[in-house]
């Protein structure tokens, strides 16, 4: 049984955290059975005994699946956490572990207080739920996107806890449930059996899918009666749209000068960089964790600006002739005197047959987020030959996955450093090669491959595919205001950032620029700069 999974410096935080935040008792109750995830069953005893451990209102209790527990609580998997049961229906089917630490602790606070971690609004449309909705969130420790679902889902049982129930559901350690729900990439949501997200999607529309108990699609924004102190916190100075590296700089470079900011992100802080294994091209340090790098600069842009999750932002409209910005989100209506759009860019794919049936069924983009499944020596494919595609095989052949690359071209246009490890490594390469199908029913069995110049077809048995050729931009929001794009559908911008819509500006791989981080950096610094000027101009004149 491991002796350190709790490090002093996180038992620090969690002193800290418990003693401010715990309002009341929260008893945990670990259920296993001998024989069956043995090696994780140790681990989430240690867990929860170290939890235990430095806080007292916290009661451990431990069963044997087949006692009269383990009957009351219908708890049949090895092992389960259940979270105060007597008062909410809230589970971990397998250990919360990894990024998943996080969504346990969130429970935790949530249990002893009884209040969840939903925005009012969504606490207003859930007191319409008449119907009982069973929630169940697919989740591994590597994904940096799952945690913030699964709190959804908790709050959600804790907010209602007489219709919802949340289920956390580990894919590693539950690999029959994962694959009888089709469910091989994360974050999956199915609420009732039936899938309704895949990926981590906006609080307000995980709401609507609870309330409808299908797909949310979007009807607009919430047109809410705001309090007066409400409506004065959705007017700022500027309102920067995406958290990752450009827009959380931005963000540090607004509040610097003085100007009131918000963030607003529909997914996860951090964009393409919280995915990535390691980043060894960022000034100051030789070797970081791409999540490592973004906890850093979120909690520097939080000192200067509010940053808010699971808010997606739809139309930017100009608010008569006063020279503001009104900005129509998921959660209602705010108000700015300039904008910075820095919505990144999304994984490109290859559009061919299978593809988009059997997405998410062993088809993946996100090698950190889902390569976990597939450590014991299964076979996968790594498709592209950049940075990202290389990084991603080093992964996955790191965590013990059968890698095998594929490249359209004779070469890798990766990096030096990375090829000289994808070469050293001896890593199966097939050059000049290209996918033409995915093959399988309920899940991928196969990928059809031939020669580029439509030779030498054949089917090469897999248990996932990692696809890595590229970024698709994330502008519908820009073309939906009519912002100037180029042909390849980036911002356009000039050297200060300015798009072509007065007080709109643009920073990161939305522009079309080098994908880098410290490019994005450069460009987020770079729009704050120009805002702050040309709003200072104006209050001039």
């Amino acid at each position: 049984m491991p002796e350190d999974i709790i490090t002093p410096e996180v038992e620090k935080t969690l002193l800290e955290t418990f003693a401010k935040e715990l309002k009341g008792e929260v008893t945990l109750h670990v259920f296993t059975k001998k024989g069956h995830n043995d090696q994780f069953n140790d681990v989430l005893i240690n867990l929860v005994q170290g939890v235990a451990r430095i806080e007292k209102r916290i009661k451990a209790f431990y069963h044997q699946i087949g006692d009269a527990d383990s009957a009351r609580f219908k708890v049949a998997r090895s092992p389960s956490l259940l979270i105060s049961p007597d008062k909410y229906n809230i589970r971990y089917t397998g250990a919360p572990l990894g990024e998943e630490g996080r969504s346990f602790i969130a429970a935790i606070l949530m249990a002893g207080s009884g209040r969840d971690f939903l925005e009012q609004e969504s606490r207003n449309r859930i007191k319409k739920l008449s119907v009982h909705r069973d929630v169940m969130v697919f989740v591994s420790p590597t994904c940096p996107y799952c945690p913030q679902e699964a709190i959804y889902a908790i709050s959600a049982a804790i907010a209602r806890p007489d219709v919802v129930s949340a289920e956390i559901v580990e894919i590693y350690e539950n690999l029959d449930l994962a694959e009888e729900h089709a469910a091989m990439s994360v974050p999956k949501t199915y609420i009732n059996g039936e899938l309704t997200a895949s990926g981590l999607e906006p609080e307000h529309d995980f709401i609507s899918s609870l309330l409808a108990g299908e797909p949310a699609a979007f009807a607009g924004p919430i047109q809410a009666e705001q309090p007066p102190s409400e409506k004065e916190n959705r007017d700022f100075d500027v309102i920067i749209i995406g958290a990752g590296p450009a827009g959380l700089s931005a963000a540090v470079y607004a509040g610097r000068s003085g100007m009131r900011s918000l963030v607003l992100e529909k997914a996860n802080v951090g964009g393409q960089v919280s995915i990535t294994p390691v980043v060894e091209n960022y000034p100051g340090f030789q070797q970081i964790a791409g999540k490592t790098l973004v906890d850093q600069m979120l909690r520097q842009a939080a000192q200067y600006a509010r940053i808010k999750q699971g808010v997606a932002v739809n139309d930017i409209r100009a608010e008569g002739n006063n020279g503001k910005l009104e900005i129509i989100a998921s959660d209602g209506i705010y108000h700015a005197r300039a904008v910075i759009i820095g919505t990144g860019a999304s994984y490109r794919k290859l559009g061919v047959p299978g593809e988009d049936r059997l997405a998410g069924r062993g088809i993946s983009y996100c090698a950190t987020c889902d390569g976990y499944l597939f450590k014991d020596s299964k076979n996968v494919m790594v498709i592209g030959g950049g940075n990202t595609a290389v990084t991603d095989a080093l992964y996955l052949d790191g965590i013990g996955a059968r890698v095998t690359l594929v490249h359209r071209s004779k070469d890798v246009r990766a990096e030096d450093r990375l090829k000289q490890v994808l070469f050293q490594r001896n890593l199966p390469v097939l050059w000049e090669t290209k996918v033409v199908e995915f093959i399988g029913e309920k899940k991928l069995d196969k990928v059809r491959v031939e020669d580029i110049n439509g030779q030498n077809r054949r089917d090469m048995k897999m248990d996932g595919v990692f696809i890595a050729v590229g970024y698709a931009p994330q502008s519908a929001l820009a073309k939906e205001i009519g912002i100037d794009l180029t042909l390849e559908g980036y911002i356009k911008v000039d050297d200060r950032m300015r798009t072509s819509m007065p007080g709109v500006y643009a920073a990161g791989d939305i522009t079309g620029s080098e994908k880098q981080i410290t490019v994005a950096v450069a460009q987020g610094t770079i729009a704050a700069i120009t805002a702050f000027e040309d709003l200072t101009k104006k209050t001039v004149r």
